[in-house]
């Protein structure tokens, strides 16, 4: 068996609320850039986020860091291309999208990230898709389709420079999805996190620099301090940890497979916080988008011939 492939046995419920919560947060952290990101320069954000969220977990992980030094220091290209991946690259791109284009469209473009995540996973674990996932993100698929073009399928959808910039830090995502699970298992969790947080708050202060001396300083503003804060504790410090514990308990395919939520959680968010309407296409969506997820995690846990099989496979 893949050495890379997480156990399917016995998961609960557990992993699915915390790739809840974490899509959740990251569906807030959107929909407020988007909100104040005319007068916050996007890696001003991206720098005072991760900042703030290495400020607020290294008391907590300082101590299975300094144990875990050994070991990463034997795996510091991998941790470095976490960091850049996960870290600076991801949220630093959507904040650069969200500057010329509807936080509704970032939201929407966010459900390609299980897509992108099966082909990551084909490509870098050599890992292919079952029926059961080819027929739960199909599903998905749909429902945000009729999001995006309001109820109308055959809509044609256009796609500017800011929504390739997007689709560009899905992919990156995607990428460090399923590159997390290469790490072994002693930095697994805390150590992996105060690693690769600390480590893209350092890659992303000489681009924040240029930014600050070339084109706008981070405005010291009540908004900027909310914005900084929300972003640091909830969409960085607490949602990695929630996804990445999410992902090695059910898997980078799975586990994309609630990104799907993050445009649901998003329309909610402007439905409640900018007045914004929820249509009938919008319920629709969301509906095909929640049978997807059901479809994708009902049923997973493999009967006794698949168990007997597994095993005899971890024997050879």
């Amino acid at each position: 068996m893949d050495k890379f492939q997480p156990q399917q046995t016995h998961i609960g419920w557990f992993p699915v609320f915390l790739a809840v919560l974490a899509t959740m947060s990251w569906a807030g952290n959107i929909t407020l850039a988007k909100w104040l990101n005319a007068s916050i320069p996007p890696i001003g954000l991206a720098f005072w986020r991760w900042t703030v969220a290495a400020l607020i977990i290294l008391p907590f992980v300082i101590r299975p860091m300094r144990a875990m030094w050994p070991v990463c220091r034997q795996h510091l290209p991998l941790m470095f291309t976490l960091s850049l991946l996960g870290v600076a690259g991801y949220n630093t791109l959507i904040y650069i999208a969200l500057k010329d284009t509807l936080s509704t469209n970032v939201l929407i473009l966010q459900s390609s990230s299980p897509l992108m995540i099966l082909l990551a996973q084909f490509v870098l674990l050599k890992q292919a898709a079952t029926k059961r996932q080819v027929l739960a993100i199909s599903i998905s698929v749909i429902g945000v389709l009729l999001i995006v073009t309001q109820g109308n399928l055959g809509t044609n959808i256009a796609i500017g420079k800011s929504e390739w910039i997007a689709l560009f830090a899905i992919l990156v995502w995607a990428t460090y999805s399923v590159l997390v699970q290469k790490l072994p298992a002693e930095l697994k969790g805390l150590p992996m996190l105060g690693y690769t947080v600390t480590l893209g708050a350092f890659l992303l202060l000489p681009f924040y620099l240029w930014e600050s001396l070339t084109i706008a300083p981070m405005p010291l503003s009540r908004e900027s301090i909310f914005l900084g804060l929300y972003t640091g504790i909830f969409a960085s410090a607490i949602a990695f940890f929630c996804w990445n514990s999410a992902i090695l308990k059910m898997g980078a395919s799975r586990t994309g497979q609630f990104m799907h939520l993050i445009p649901v959680f998003g329309l909610i968010f402007s439905a409640l916080l900018l007045g914004e309407r929820m249509e009938t296409h919008h319920l629709l969506g969301i509906g095909f988008i929640v049978i997807g997820i059901v479809i994708a995690n009902v049923a997973s846990v493999p009967n006794k011939n698949d168990a007997l099989k597994e095993r005899q496979e971890e024997k050879v």
